[in-house]
């Protein structure tokens, strides 16, 4: 599973697969329920698809691109004809730990 925050620019790493010939990627967040679709294309391997690295890693800008909801998304892959599904868990919320007080124990989750 992979996991996103809403309002950052998130990177996402993926393990480098031989099909992966062009740097120009495609991914696509479809909402697992609802209707919601955001579709992100001329993404690039921050290190180029270099031989020697075993991994591939995207920016997934979610700051300037916007999702309405978090929760479940199916996050599609694709390089030229070639698609991979993951499931995505996208955050809508920030957490907050309380310090140095009785309330030192507790989170707090806000919206972004």
């Amino acid at each position: 599973m992979k996991r996103l925050r809403k309002g950052i620019v998130n990177t996402l790493s993926f393990v480098k697969l031989n099909s992966f010939t062009a740097n120009n990627f495609t991914i696509t967040l479809t909402k697992v329920v609802g209707t919601e679709e955001l579709v992100l294309s001329g993404l690039t391997d921050n290190h180029g698809l270099n031989n020697c690295k075993d991994f591939i890693t995207l920016n997934v800008d979610l700051l300037t691109n916007t999702l309405e909801d978090g929760g479940e998304y199916v996050l599609t892959l694709t390089n030229g004809v070639n698609s991979y599904e993951y499931l995505a868990l996208v955050d809508s919320y920030t957490t907050t730990t309380g310090s140095g007080s009785v309330y030192g124990n507790t989170v707090k989750f806000s919206d972004l």
